[in-house]
């Protein structure tokens, strides 16, 4: 415990600290992006609460306000990483707790961003490292290359090796599971854990690869949109899981396939096909949180990339 307590201890180094923040800045920018694109089906955007009661656009921006501390420390811990990758998961899951709890004080209880700050947690400190290991000798970011990125995923799947089997190991003897304990013991679903012990497959081989070919020309919004649609079509969304059982995800899968396959948000009347999307989830209670964290974090990469 004193080797991991050394090794995340907080850089003093200036330069160090100025790559922490500009990693932070993308990781907010990117969840606040996330947050206002509209509209979005089920989601909570800036036009409607879509399936969600118990908050609104400004309890997610509020909330979001309330991550930047962890995010740069998440980022800081990589920076100055010199043991292994697993003892990095280590390291930075106390942050990650620490900025639930900030989370929850700012939105009064409610769950707005406790899957994305398990998701970037882990990208913040593997771009953190990787920019460390890349011995640049400079106080600004610059921009990752492709390779550079590929390097963040690599060194995810070293970080989380054998987590999800690590996590649910003592299951049977709890008394009270967690909405992703509950899935994994209902339906074998691994959740976000074992997206990220996968290396976040959805992000690298759809997500990311679509933002990268779009046109920075197009409007963001356009953009966004068609790379969400890519996310709720071929993840295993938790969220949706939860709220609705594996017949709503496979219900979101197929529409969101169809939307694609009709020409995504380039084809005739896209925007009024999305909001009829909303009204349909929002009857049967539907919401894509889990594709909205993997929206995220791939707009944190292309943050890192400058293609967005």
């Amino acid at each position: 415990m004193e080797k991991i307590q050394m090794d995340a201890s907080i850089s003093n180094n200036i330069e160090l600290n100025q790559i922490a923040i500009q990693l932070a800045k993308y990781a907010q920018q990117a969840i606040l992006y996330e947050a206002v694109l509209s509209p979005k089906p089920g989601l909570v955007d800036a036009v409607d609460n879509g399936s969600h009661t118990d908050m609104t656009i400004y309890t997610f921006l509020d909330s979001s306000s309330s991550l930047f501390k962890g995010f740069v420390q998440f980022a800081q811990i990589g920076l100055s990483w010199k043991s292994t990758s697993k003892e990095l998961l280590k390291a930075i899951r106390p942050v990650g707790v620490e900025a639930e709890k900030q989370m929850f004080e700012e939105t009064n209880g409610i769950n707005t961003h406790k899957g994305i700050i398990f998701s970037m947690g882990l990208f913040l400190a593997a771009a953190g490292k990787v920019y460390q290991e890349s011995k640049k000798k400079t106080d600004k970011l610059g921009r990752f290359s492709e390779q550079d990125t590929d390097k963040i995923f690599k060194e995810i799947l070293r970080m989380t090796v054998g987590l999800v089997s690590n996590d649910f190991k003592t299951i049977k003897a709890k008394k009270k599971l967690t909405n992703g304990e509950k899935l994994y013991v209902e339906y074998g679903i691994t959740g976000i854990r074992g997206e990220a012990e996968n290396g976040y497959p959805v992000v690298r081989r759809l997500a990311l690869p679509q933002l990268r070919k779009t046109k920075c020309e197009e409007s963001t919004q356009v953009r966004l949109l068609d790379v969400l649609y890519q996310l709720m079509a071929f993840s295993e969304d938790s969220n949706i899981l939860h709220r609705a059982g594996i017949e709503g995800l496979e219900y979101v899968q197929q529409e969101a396939e169809k939307f694609i396959k009709d020409g995504s948000m380039k084809q005739i009347k896209a925007f009024e096909r999305v909001r009829k999307m909303n009204k349909q989830f929002v009857s049967k209670q539907i919401s894509p949180g889990g594709s909205a964290d993997l929206l995220s974090v791939t707009l944190f990469l292309g943050k890192l990339e400058g293609i967005i």
